[in-house]
C-alpha cells in the first residue's frame, strides 16, 4: 500500500485506489421506538448477511454505526456484484429495507479513520437511494460498462450536498432490484430542478388536482367491488419454513414451527390444509409456486421464515394464490417463545380471514390458546417432534426422551403427553418395547393428556388406537377416532387409524374413503399408500392393490412399508417366491419384528423351510424378552404346517392382549383356520364386529 508522511501529522496517511459502498437500514430509530424486539431481529439479519457477502466479493467492513455500514471494495464491480447479492438477500422474507450508495476514487485513511471527496459522495448517493435499490456515481458505471452481468439504468444528474459539479446517478437494473422513481428521491442534494419547484405552477396544480380526484373515485368504485381474488380458496399448503437465524442448529426449531402451524390452520373445518409428510419434500425446491401447487391439488401456498434470538421468535408469513402466483397477504409475527401458542393461534385466524374463509363457532374454540408455556419445555417438545418424523424403533425412543425431558419443565404440557402416547404405541406394536408396557405408558399418558385438555383432538386418535389395541373394544374406538377429527378436522393421521381399524372390522367402502380423506390431505405420504394397498387386499381386490402399490414404489422405491405390503400381496395372491424379494428387502431396511415374521412366512410357503425355521427360532427367542409378538410367530407356525402351535400362539396372544391380535380376521393366510373351534372361539372373544 501507498503511504506518505507528513511531516506536520503525528499519524501516517494512506492512499488507494477503492470503491466506497455505504448501506443503511431505513426506517430503523423508528422501528426502535415501536417495536424493539423486531427492529433488533432484522439489524442482526442485516449484519449477518453482509458479513457474510462482503469478505465473499473481495471487500472489508470498515465501520459498523448503529444500523448501517461503511464497506471498501478492490473494484467498483465487485462492490456492484456485492450490492446486487445483498439486496437479493434481504428483500425475501422478513424483509431488511435498505440502501445502498457506491462511489470510487482515491480513498484517503489513517489510525483516525476514513476520509476524502469519494467518501463524502458515495454516502450522498446513498441517501438517494431508496429500499432494495443499488444506486452508484457515473465513474462507477463507466468502470463497470463492460460487465455484462451488470444492467444499469441512468436515474439523472444530481447537484449532491457540498459538491461541487452535479453527478450523473445510475441505479442497477438487474432482475428483482428497485429503481426509484423522481418522486421518491429526497437525499441529500441541492435544488435545481425538483418536483416541488413545479408544484409551485399553477397550470400543474389544477393537473395534480384533477387527477387526486380521479384517483379517488376509483379507489373508492374500487373498493365497492366485490373481490374474487381469494374468495374461492379452500385449501392450503404450508411450505417448510426458511430459518434465518444464522444457526443451522435452530433447524429442528423451525421444522417444529413449520409443523405446528400446519396443525393449528387444520383446525379449521372449511380449510383443507396439506400435512407435513407431503410439504416436507419441498424443502429447497427449484420448482415454481405454481408447480407445487399443481402437485399437491391446492390454491394456495403459504411460505415464510423463522428468526430466533433467545427467547424471542420473528415469524414471516406470505400467502401466495397457487393458481396466479400472486402474493395475496404477507405479514411479520414476533412474540416471546413462551407466548408461541398464542401466535399460532394469531396466524390461522388471519389467513382464514385474507382467504374469506368463515370460521364456526367449533373452529373459534379450536383456535383459541392463551396458554404460556415454559421456553424450554417448548424446545423438548420440538425436538421430540424431530424425532418422532424419522420414523424409526431408535428416532421414536430418541422422542420418548425429549418428551419426558420437556414434561420436567412443565408438568401440565398436555400435547407432549399426547405425542408420548404415540410413541409408546408404535414401539410396542414394532417390538421396541414389550407390548404390554407400552400400552400400559401409553394409557397413563393419554388420561393425563385428557385431563389436562380435553379438546385436544390428537390425544383422542391415541385413545382411539389403544382402545382397538388394548381392549379390543371396536365401538369405544370409532368413538374416539370420531371425537379426534371433530376436535381436529385436518389431522391426516387420525383418517389414517380410522380407516385401517374400519379395514380390519371388514367395512371395506368406509375403510377406502377415510384413507382417501387422509390422502387428500397427506397426497405424498407413503404410509397412507400402503395402507390403503393393504385395504384392497384384505377385501381381496388384488387388481386395485397391485396398481395401488405399484404406484406407491415409484415415487417411494425404498420405502419398507410399500415393499412389506407389496411382498403380503403376492402372499394373499400365492406367489410365494415373487413375495420374498420385497419382504426381504423391508425387513432389512427396518428393525420390525414384523417384517422379519412375514419373510418368514414366504419362506415357508415357497418350501424354503431352513430359512423360514431360522427366522421361526430367532423369533421365538426374541419373544421372551416380550419384543415379538405371538401374532407373528403364530403366521409363521402356520405357514410351516404347525395348525396347532399356531393356534397355541394365537389363544397366547390373547392372554397377553396382543394387539396385532386385531388384524386376525383381516389377513387372508388365516382362512385355513375358519373351521377350527378353537379359532372361532377366539374370533368370539375378541368381539369382532359382524
Amino acid at each position: 500500500m501507498d503511504k506518505t508522511t507528513d511531516t506536520n501529522s503525528s499519524h501516517s496517511e494512506h492512499r488507494k485506489l477503492r470503491a466506497v459502498m455505504f448501506a443503511d437500514m431505513v426506517g430503523y430509530t423508528a422501528m426502535m421506538q415501536d417495536d424493539e424486539v423486531r427492529a433488533t431481529l432484522l439489524r442482526n439479519r442485516q449484519k449477518q448477511i453482509l458479513d457474510s457477502l462482503i469478505p465473499a466479493h473481495k471487500g472489508n467492513i470498515l465501520q459498523y454505526f448503529g444500523d448501517g455500514t461503511l464497506s471498501l471494495f478492490d473494484s467498483s464491480a465487485n462492490a456492484v456484484r456485492c450490492a446486487i447479492a445483498i439486496q437479493h438477500e434481504l428483500q425475501k422474507e422478513p424483509r431488511v429495507k435498505l440502501r445502498i450508495g457506491i462511489h470510487s476514487g482515491d480513498v484517503v485513511y489513517d489510525n483516525e479513520g476514513i476520509y476524502g471527496d469519494c467518501v463524502n459522495i458515495a454516502s450522498r448517493i446513498e441517501t438517494l437511494s431508496v429500499p432494495g435499490a443499488v444506486l452508484f456515481s457515473e465513474k462507477v458505471h463507466d468502470e463497470i460498462r463492460n460487465q455484462k452481468d451488470i444492467i444499469t439504468k441512468s436515474i439523472g444528474k444530481f447537484h449532491l450536498k457540498n459538491v461541487h459539479r452535479p453527478i450523473e446517478v445510475f441505479a442497477a437494473s438487474n432482475e428483482g432490484l428497485v429503481i426509484p422513481l423522481p418522486s421518491e428521491i429526497h437525499g441529500k442534494t441541492e435544488e435545481t430542478f425538483s418536483f416541488s419547484s413545479l408544484f409551485k405552477k399553477r397550470s400543474f396544480r389544477l393537473i395534480a388536482l384533477s387527477l387526486l380526484v380521479l384517483t379517488i373515485i376509483a379507489i373508492v368504485v374500487l373498493s365497492y367491488l366485490p373481490s374474487k381474488q381469494n374468495s374461492a380458496i379452500d385449501s392450503i399448503a404450508v411450505l417448510p419454513l426458511a430459518n434465518l437465524s444464522g444457526n443451522q442448529s435452530q433447524q429442528y426449531f423451525v421444522d417444529g414451527m413449520h409443523e405446528t402451524l400446519i396443525s393449528e390452520l387444520s383446525k379449521i373445518s372449511a380449510l383443507k390444509v396439506i400435512s407435513r409428510t407431503s410439504t416436507i419434500q419441498y424443502k429447497d425446491s427449484k420448482k415454481t409456486m405454481k408447480q407445487i401447487a399443481k402437485e399437491l391439488n391446492v390454491k394456495a401456498l403459504i411460505e415464510g421464515s423463522v428468526i430466533r434470538e433467545g427467547d424471542k421468535v420473528l415469524i414471516t408469513i406470505q400467502l401466495i394464490n397457487g393458481t396466479t402466483d400472486k402474493h395475496i397477504w404477507s405479514k411479520e409475527f414476533n412474540k416471546e417463545v413462551r407466548s408461541i401458542l398464542a401466535l399460532y393461534s394469531e396466524v390461522a385466524k388471519q389467513i382464514a380471514s385474507q382467504i374469506e374463509v368463515t370460521l364456526t363457532p367449533q373452529d373459534t374454540m379450536r383456535l383459541i390458546s392463551d396458554r404460556v408455556i415454559n421456553p424450554r419445555a417448548y424446545e423438548l417438545y420440538l425436538t421430540g417432534r424431530h424425532y418422532w418424523n424419522q420414523r424409526t424403533m431408535q428416532s421414536h425412543k430418541q422422542a420418548i426422551e425429549s418428551y419426558k425431558e420437556a414434561l420436567k419443565y412443565d408438568a401440565n404440557y398436555a400435547a407432549a403427553y399426547a405425542a408420548l402416547a404415540d410413541c409408546y404405541i408404535l414401539l410396542g406394536e414394532q417390538g421396541g418395547i414389550p407390548q404390554k408396557e407400552g400400552s400400559m405408558l401409553a394409557d397413563s399418558a393419554i388420561k393425563k393428556a385428557i385431563s389436562l385438555n380435553p379438546n385436544l383432538g390428537e390425544v383422542y386418535g391415541s385413545l382411539g388406537r389403544w382402545k382397538l389395541d388394548r381392549e379390543w373394544n371396536w365401538t369405544e374406538s370409532e368413538k374416539a377416532f370420531l371425537k379426534a377429527i371433530e376436535l381436529n378436522p385436518g389431522y391426516s393421521l387420525t383418517y389414517t387409524w380410522y380407516g385401517r381399524m374400519l379395514g380390519f372390522a371388514g367395512r371395506y367402502e368406509e375403510a377406502l374413503a377415510q384413507l382417501s380423506k387422509a390422502k387428500e390431505l397427506d397426497p405424498l405420504s407413503p404410509v397412507i399408500l400402503g395402507y390403503i394397498g393393504q385395504v384392497y387386499i384384505y377385501s381381496k381386490q388384488y387388481k386395485n392393490a397391485e396398481e395401488q402399490l405399484q404406484q406407491a414404489l415409484k415415487v417411494h422405491p425404498n420405502h419398507s412399508l410399500i415393499l412389506h405390503n407389496l411382498g403380503e400381496l403376492y402372499l394373499a395372491q400365492g406367489l410365494y417366491m415373487k413375495a420374498v424379494a420385497p419382504l426381504k428387502k423391508s425387513a432389512d431396511v427396518s428393525e420390525s419384528a414384523h417384517y422379519l415374521a412375514m419373510l418368514g412366512c414366504a419362506y415357508a410357503r415357497a418350501n424354503h423351510k431352513a430359512e423360514a425355521n431360522e427366522i421361526l427360532n430367532n423369533l421365538i427367542r426374541r419373544s421372551e424378552e416380550g419384543l415379538v409378538s405371538a401374532f407373528d410367530i403364530a403366521s409363521v407356525y402356520l405357514a410351516v404346517g404347525k395348525k396347532e402351535e399356531a393356534l397355541n400362539r394365537l389363544e397366547k396372544g390373547y392372554e397377553q392382549r396382543d394387539g396385532w391380535l386385531k388384524e386376525l380376521k383381516a389377513w387372508p393366510w388365516f382362512d385355513s383356520l375358519q373351521n377350527e373351534p378353537r379359532y372361532v372361539e377366539l374370533i368370539r372373544k375378541m368381539n369382532f364386529p359382524k
